[in-house]
């Protein structure tokens, strides 16, 4: 029931937990007005010390109905940090000295720290600045501002800090709490975006303040593939349906990704780009890259389309020197630049259907555990002749 607090339809997942967080909030607040009304009638009788909380659960608890008739509980926060306040103030002036009401002002603090977890960083300093005068005022014009100073026992002193302190105290370290959580919470999240995006190392450098990042590579492998036939079936299906088609495949290949060790790159349309050995200097990075190409290629037969057509894959790959690095300030991207990266995307392109062809440099690193079938010299666009192969399988 307390869920349904001042709800709107289209209220988001953070709007509803602050509705119910302020609401949870006043209602506590005001069963403290309560408690300390009903303590100032034991220790001072009848009169306006006792009557000030009782204020306090009147304006708050008609402000809980006000705000979910009109749906909107900015009107409580305001009014709950109005009346914790600086009615919190009015109670120690009528008493006394902050020594006499056992530090009571310490609930106006509360003010300031409710205006950080529901106000912007600005109408905070506001409140913390009402809390330094109430504060002042306190200090430097006490005893008594509404009245007689009255007199306490050091025994009722020492509930009054106990409870005041004590308390108030509690509601400060449990809005810490939150923060707190909200703030590892918050990093946890933005580190595994950025995991996602950048290699860990990439990542780690970025969160460590540098500002350019581009490392020279000797010698890398990348591997493009690309859908056979997706540009005709995309005429043909919504655009849900393509996205979701596209989405559960390229799903696929970013948990073989993750299982061979290799470095997605980036989509491009249907094309997916990944790369071997950038993010870290392995000698064994095209052997790596050929068993996920064949992986991929398997993975891809095993599984159709959504028009019933079988999905097959054109693979390529090229080993050589290239440039990586973080481009942007807004969101920014690693990529692969250089000659292999465009020979690369060339041997999928100069390849067929269901199968995986690589460069001679390529071929060259794979040694005997792997299959390849010579497919002579083919003319490729931009490079001219060149000795191509396709790989069949490992052995190993």
């Amino acid at each position: 029931m307390l869920g349904n607090f001042a709800r709107r339809q289209d209220d988001s997942p953070e709007i509803r937990f602050e509705k119910l967080l302020i609401l949870v909030i006043a209602l506590a607040c005001c069963a403290c007005g309560l408690v300390w009304s009903a303590l100032y009638v034991a220790v001072f009788g009848v009169g306006l010390t006792m009557a000030l909380p009782l204020v306090f659960v009147a304006v708050v608890g008609s402000t809980i109905v006000a705000a979910h008739v009109r749906r909107n509980h900015r009107l409580l926060v305001y009014a709950q940090l109005a009346c914790i306040t600086w009615i919190s103030a009015l109670i120690g002036w009528s008493i006394g000295s902050i020594h006499d009401s056992g530090l009571v002002i310490s609930w106006s603090f509360l003010g300031p720290i409710g205006a950080l977890l529901f106000l912007p960083l600005r109408s905070a300093a506001l409140w913390m600045a009402q809390f330094l005068l109430i504060l002042a005022i306190s200090v430097f014009v006490q005893p008594a501002l509404l009245g007689h100073p009255l007199v306490t026992s050091a025994g009722t002193r020492g509930v009054f800090y106990t409870m005041n302190v004590g308390v108030s105290l509690t509601v400060v370290f449990a809005a810490a709490t939150w923060f707190t959580h909200r703030i590892q919470v918050e990093r946890t999240r933005s580190d595994g975006l950025l995991r996602n995006m950048l290699p860990p190392r990439v990542a780690e450098r970025l969160k460590s303040g540098a500002f350019t990042i581009a490392d020279s590579h000797e010698q890398v492998s990348v591997l493009f593939a690309d859908i056979v036939g997706f540009t005709n079936f995309s005429a043909q299906v919504s655009a849900t349906e393509l996205v979701s088609s596209l989405n559960e495949v390229f799903r696929r290949f970013d948990a073989l990704s993750a299982e061979f060790g290799v470095e997605k790159i980036k989509t491009i349309g249907d094309a997916y780009m990944v790369a071997a050995g950038v993010s870290a200097h392995r000698v064994e990075h095209a052997p790596t890259l050929a068993r996920f190409a064949l992986a991929l290629r398997d993975t891809a037969a095993l599984s159709a389309r959504p028009d019933g057509q079988p999905l097959q894959l054109r693979i390529g790959i090229h080993t050589g020197p290239a440039v990586a690095g973080v481009i942007g300030t807004s969101r920014f991207a690693y990529d692969l630049w250089g000659d292999t990266v465009n020979t690369a995307s060339r041997m999928e392109s100069h390849g067929e259907p269901g199968r995986i062809q690589v460069s001679e440099a390529t071929a060259a690193l794979l040694g005997p555990e792997f299959s390849l079938e010579p497919r002579g010299q083919i003319d490729v666009k931009g490079k001219g002749l060149m000795r191509l192969f396709f790989l069949e399988r490992a052995f190993r």
